[in-house]
C-alpha cells in the first residue's frame, strides 16, 4: 500500500474545465470541509493522477501533507493548459480561507488541507452564468474583483454567503416556505446570509442538531412541530449560548398557515373543478388531514405537500398572508 508519494515523479492528466467547475462548486457548498475536501480531492486524485495509481483506500492513510501538494499540482497544471495568462489572486484565495475558517471548527489538519494554493480565478472564466448555476458560484463571481466587503454584496446582491447563521427545519414544507415567508415580512435568507437545512424529518432533528454544533462556529436555530416536545427537550440538554430551539405552540408548520393564502391557493389551480372557502379549513384538526379530506372529497388526487407548498409559495403576495406565529418564527430567526 502507498504510503508515501515523491512529488517530482507524479504523472497526471489534466483535469476538464467541467470538472475543475464541478469541483469548485462542491468545495465550496456550505459543507462541513472535512467531508467536502476529502471527497472532492479523492475524486479528481483517483481519476486523473496516472503515475502513481492511487486508489480511495490509498488516499484514506495518506498525510495531508501528501495529497495537499498533490492537488494544488493537479489543479493548477491543468488550468495552466487551458488558461496561462489568468494568474491566482491570492488576496481573493485568502478571504474565501478566512471564510471557512470563522465559519467552521476544524482540526489542525483540516485548517492545513483548506488552505490551499490554487487558481481559482481561471475556473471562474469558465463559467457561464444562468439560472441554474449555483447560488455560491454566482457569489464568487460576484466578489472576485471586490472582496473587501463581503457581508454588504451580500445583502445589496442576496447572495447568502458568508453565512451567519443556520436554521434547521424538520421537512420540505419548511424548507420551501420558510424563506418565502421570512422575504415577505422583509427578512431576506440569502440578503442575512441564513443557511436552511432540512433534517428530513422530527426523528432526525435531534441528531443532525448534535452534528452541526459541533462543526459550526455559527448560531443555529432549530424550529419544531408542538408534538417535538422530547427532541426539542433532548436538543436543550445540550444547547450551545448562542443557539435557539423553537417549538410552534399549536400543531405542525402547516397548521400556522394563513387560512385565506390556502383558500386562494387552491382556488387559483382548481378554479375550473372546485371552489374553496374559509370554512372548509376551519376544523380542530391537523391542516394536513382537512387538506387531505379536502382533496379527497372534491376529487383532486392525493395531497401531496411538497406540491402544495411550492404552489402556496408562488401564491403567497400580501402581509396579511403572514399569520402571527410565522412573524414572530421569523422575528426570532432575525434577533439570533
Amino acid at each position: 500500500m502507498i504510503k508515501n508519494i515523491d512529488i517530482n515523479k507524479i504523472k497526471f492528466l489534466p483535469v476538464s474545465k467541467e470538472n475543475l467547475v464541478l469541483a469548485l462548486d462542491r468545495l465550496t457548498r456550505f459543507k462541513y470541509p472535512e467531508i467536502k475536501y476529502y471527497r472532492v480531492i479523492s475524486d479528481l486524485l483517483c481519476r486523473y493522477l496516472i503515475e502513481p495509481k492511487i486508489s480511495k483506500n490509498h488516499m484514506q492513510v495518506l498525510d495531508v501533507n501528501i495529497i495537499k501538494p498533490l492537488f494544488e499540482r493537479l489543479w493548477n497544471y491543468s488550468v495552466q493548459k487551458y488558461s496561462p495568462n489568468i494568474h491566482p489572486n491570492s488576496d481573493f484565495n485568502r478571504v474565501l480561507i478566512q471564510e471557512i475558517y470563522s465559519t467552521y471548527n476544524l482540526s489542525d489538519d483540516m485548517k492545513n488541507l483548506v488552505d490551499l494554493n490554487i487558481n481559482i480565478d481561471a475556473v471562474l472564466s469558465y463559467i457561464s452564468v444562468s439560472e441554474d448555476t449555483p447560488i455560491n458560484l454566482r457569489r464568487l463571481l460576484s466578489i472576485q474583483h471586490d472582496y473587501k466587503n463581503l457581508v454588504s454584496k451580500r445583502e445589496s446582491l442576496a447572495l447568502r454567503f458568508p453565512v451567519e447563521k443556520v436554521v434547521l427545519c424538520e421537512g420540505i414544507t419548511e424548507e420551501i416556505l420558510l424563506p418565502k415567508f421570512a422575504k415577505l415580512a422583509g427578512y431576506d435568507f440569502d440578503k442575512y446570509g441564513v443557511k436552511l437545512i432540512s433534517a428530513g424529518g422530527k426523528n432526525q432533528v435531534a441528531k443532525l442538531y448534535c452534528e452541526l454544533k459541533d462543526e459550526l462556529k455559527i448560531p443555529i436555530f432549530v424550529l419544531l412541530d408542538a408534538d417535538a416536545l422530547q427532541t426539542a427537550n433532548n436538543i436543550d440538554s445540550v444547547l450551545r449560548d448562542i443557539d435557539f430551539v423553537y417549538l410552534i405552540k399549536h400543531g405542525e408548520f402547516e397548521d400556522i398557515f394563513s387560512l385565506n393564502l390556502i383558500k386562494r391557493t387552491i382556488n387559483n389551480r382548481f378554479k375550473n373543478i372546485c371552489q374553496s372557502s374559509i370554512s372548509d379549513f376551519k376544523h380542530d384538526v391537523p391542516m394536513t388531514k382537512v387538506l387531505s379530506e379536502f382533496f379527497r372529497l372534491n376529487e383532486l388526487g392525493d395531497f401531496q405537500k411538497a406540491e402544495f407548498a411550492k404552489e402556496l409559495a408562488e401564491n403567497l403576495k400580501y402581509k396579511t398572508d403572514l399569520t402571527e406565529e410565522i412573524l414572530q418564527i421569523v422575528e426570532q430567526i432575525k434577533a439570533l
